[in-house]
């Protein structure tokens, strides 16, 4: 996740092709999802996995990079990167080693945005063509994992007075939306900008439908108006709660 993680990868920023030779991939375990893909605009391919991925879906030079990394990393990697590569094929475009770059986001392929999110049993991404969208940012949390404990760290004084008169399950499901719209928020502006984003600088609010709104609650490195025009949008499933945040080509920076 962007927010408060050691800088572990130094990788390439340069996107290159994979340099495995032909036929040495094994079978993707990850799938198309509609259901995640109602997040987003219709534009986006989004890929989601509930099981493990071997490791042998990433190419030599994606391994290289992580090899370093402890198990949990490497495989939460591997994961991340299957969803990734079954979105990029389906937008024409395989074999491709998605590497990471100073801040550990991936470095898509020119002409491509795209967002990943991994987590206890759920790895997602979602990718677009630029021509589609501006930017996207994904995330799943684990209910049950952010605790009350985090919630000082995570939320802004008005959340936490939104929070407060909850009951205790519906208090910490809403935890885990603000923490998860936060985070795919950050991955959303971050491409363009290159800034960091704390959790105290914006606001969550849940709207009718699935829909939520960000409110900055500082300035931020791109326009209000922006953060207004995104797209935001969230799913409860079982013990995740998943957000998706679109940038439109419709608001430019």
């Amino acid at each position: 996740m962007p927010y408060d993680v050691p800088n572990i990868m130094q990788t390439p920023s340069t996107p290159v092709a994979d340099n495995r030779p032909a036929g040495s991939h094994c079978a993707n375990p990850a799938q198309l999802s509609p259901q995640l893909g109602e997040l987003f605009p219709a534009d986006v391919i989004a890929i989601e996995l509930l099981t493990e991925a071997p490791r042998s879906v990433l190419t030599e030079l994606e391994l290289n990079s992580i090899s370093h990394c402890a198990n949990k990393r490497i495989d939460d990697f591997t994961r991340g990167r299957a969803c990734a590569r079954l979105g990029l094929e389906h937008l024409g475009i395989p074999a491709f080693s998605l590497l990471s770059g100073e801040k550990r986001e991936p470095v898509w392929p020119p002409g491509i945005v795209g967002s990943i999110t991994h987590t206890t049993g759920f790895a997602a991404a979602v990718v677009a063509r630029s021509a589609d969208v501006k930017g996207l940012g994904i995330d799943c949390e684990v209910i049950e994992s952010v605790g009350q404990d985090l919630w000082e760290r995570i939320c802004t004084p008005r959340e936490l007075a939104q929070l407060s008169p909850l009951p205790e399950a519906r208090a910490q499901e809403r935890a885990a939306l603000i923490f998860a719209a936060k985070e795919a928020f950050y991955k959303c502006q971050f491409p363009l900008t290159r800034e960091w984003v704390g959790f105290e600088d914006v606001s969550i609010e849940l709207q009718d439908n699935g829909k939520l709104r960000i409110v900055p609650e500082v300035s931020l490195p791109v326009p209000a108006e922006w953060v207004g025009a995104l797209r935001s949008c969230y799913q409860s499933r079982g013990r995740w709660v998943i957000t998706g945040v679109t940038a439109l080509n419709s608001f430019r920076l």
